[in-house]
């Protein structure tokens, strides 16, 4: 799919494993985390501790793993580009304001983003304290309740909510849930270790 003058691609489980493979991309270690790495050369950043990556760079490749938590692709009409993998933890903390932060650093004005699959509240059952501490954050549209009525947290209105107090407007989101669609990976539904991958890149 295109954003702006960025590629993006979610991958699914029919594409298999993603988190290793022959191409160049910005492979991040990654620790539900809010640092974000400025990638300065195709493959740029690669192996270090982080949950987002930007980049202005024509050809560099940046890619997050999923198999839960919420791929976040970001791209701005002068061609500055981020991607960031959001878990509740680093969502909370808020590594997408540190992701927008960064790409406007860079020069981006207008941003868009994409929201990849992810879990959705109806699978997703939340502790209570965990749940209070993330709706203190990002309000309370983070509440949600499980498809058995249990307290949950709404990932898409947490990406959603973080988004738009900095003025990013969510232009495309998967509806897919990672925990109830057979061509997601899930590690909180089957235990899966595979992850699949979302890159973004501007084309050369």
């Amino acid at each position: 799919m295109l954003l702006g003058p960025a590629e993006v691609r979610f991958t699914s489980r029919a594409d298999g494993d993603q988190r290793t493979g022959p191409e160049p991309w910005t492979r991040l270690r990654q620790v539900h985390g809010t640092r974000v790495v400025v990638v300065e050369e195709p493959g740029g950043g690669t192996g270090e501790e982080a949950d987002a990556a930007v980049t202005q760079v024509r050809g560099a490749h940046l890619a997050v793993f999923t198999a839960d938590c919420a791929p976040v692709a970001l791209a701005s009409p002068e061609g500055v580009i981020g991607a960031a993998h959001a878990g509740w933890r680093g969502l909370a903390g808020g590594v997408l304001e540190h992701t927008v932060e960064a790409m406007r650093s860079l020069g981006a004005s207008r941003i868009e983003a994409a929201l990849g699959p992810c879990i959705h509240p109806e699978c997703y059952e939340f502790g209570t304290a965990e749940l209070d501490a993330v709706a203190a954050s990002l309000g309370h549209t983070v509440r949600g309740r499980t498809a058995d009525g249990r307290p949950a947290l709404n990932l898409p209105a947490g990406v959603r909510a973080a988004l738009t107090r900095v003025g990013v407007s969510l232009v495309h989101v998967d509806e897919a849930c990672t925990a109830c669609s057979p061509d997601c990976f899930s590690h909180r539904a089957r235990g899966d270790e595979e992850r699949q991958a979302m890159v973004v890149w501007l084309p050369t």
